[in-house]
C-alpha cells in the first residue's frame, strides 16, 4: 500500500511539474453470440425527473443514491433543510451543444419549471466552479424535496483537473493517514478538496461522475446532471 501511494504521488507531482495531463481508455469484452447478455438488449433509458433535458441530449445513466448528512451541504441548501438521511435519483446526459448554449438553457429553466417548484438562490455556487467549467441551479418543491441541475463544459473541466481525475480512482484505497500530502496537492491544483470531488451530491462531484460517462473523443461537448433529493423514510 505504501508503494501504491508512492507511485500515485510521484506520478501526480511529475505531471504537475510538467503541466501534463493524463488520458486513458477503457475496454470491455463483447458478449459471446447467443449468450444471455447478447440476447437481452438493454432497455432504453428514460428521465424519471419532472424537468426535461434540452432537445438532443443523450441519456447516459440513471441511478439512485442515498446519503446521511451530518450537516446541510451549502450547494443543497433549500433542498436538504436539516441533517438526516436523504435519497434520490441521479440522471446523467451528454449534449453536442456548446457549453454557452447549454448554460443558456440552464438559466432559462426558472421560467419553465413544473408546478410547485421555485428557483433557489445561487449564492452558494462558488464562482470558482465556473472557472472549472461548471454552472448549477437548484429548485425546490417545498420541504425537503428539490432538484439540482449541473451543466459541465467537458473539455474545460477535464483540462482543469488533469491527472487528478485519474488519481481519484485510487484515492479511496489509500489509507487516510497517508492522504494529507495528496490532499494538499489536489486542492492546490483544483481549488477543491478530494472529499468534495468524490461527493456526487455536490456540483463538482456530480461533474466528476459525469466525466466518467462521457468518453474521450465522444461528440459530447457538454454534460448535464440532474439530481433530486428527498428525506428518506425511516
Amino acid at each position: 500500500m505504501r508503494r501504491l501511494f508512492a507511485v500515485l504521488a510521484c506520478s501526480f507531482l511529475a505531471a504537475c511539474g510538467t503541466g501534463g495531463h493524463a488520458s486513458g481508455t477503457a475496454s470491455s469484452a463483447s458478449p459471446a453470440p447467443g449468450s444471455a447478455a447478447s440476447a437481452a438488449p438493454a432497455k432504453p433509458l428514460s428521465n424519471p425527473l419532472p424537468i426535461a433535458f434540452p432537445t438532443g441530449a443523450k441519456l447516459l445513466d440513471v441511478s439512485r443514491w442515498s446519503q446521511d448528512f451530518k450537516s446541510v451541504p451549502p450547494s443543497l441548501t433549500g433542498i436538504v433543510d436539516a441533517p438526516g438521511r436523504y435519497a434520490g435519483r441521479q440522471v446523467i446526459a451528454s449534449s453536442s451543444e456548446s457549453f454557452a448554449n447549454t448554460d443558456a438553457w440552464l438559466q432559462g429553466l426558472a421560467q419553465q419549471l413544473p408546478p410547485g417548484y421555485h428557483e433557489l438562490s445561487k449564492r452558494h455556487f462558488d464562482l470558482h466552479m465556473r472557472d472549472l467549467g461548471i454552472d448549477a441551479a437548484a429548485f425546490s418543491a417545498g420541504g425537503s424535496n428539490g432538484i439540482m441541475v449541473v451543466a459541465i463544459d467537458v473539455k474545460r473541466f477535464r483540462n482543469k483537473l488533469g491527472l487528478v481525475l485519474g488519481l481519484l480512482k485510487d484515492y479511496t484505497s489509500i489509507p487516510s493517514f497517508m492522504r494529507a500530502p495528496l490532499d494538499r496537492k489536489i486542492e492546490a491544483q483544483t481549488g477543491v478538496s478530494p472529499a468534495e470531488l468524490l461527493q456526487p451530491t455536490t456540483p463538482v462531484g456530480s461533474a466528476v461522475a459525469a466525466l466518467r460517462m462521457v468518453a474521450h473523443g465522444s461528440t459530447g461537448r457538454t454534460a448535464i446532471v440532474m439530481l433530486d433529493a428527498g428525506k428518506a423514510p425511516k
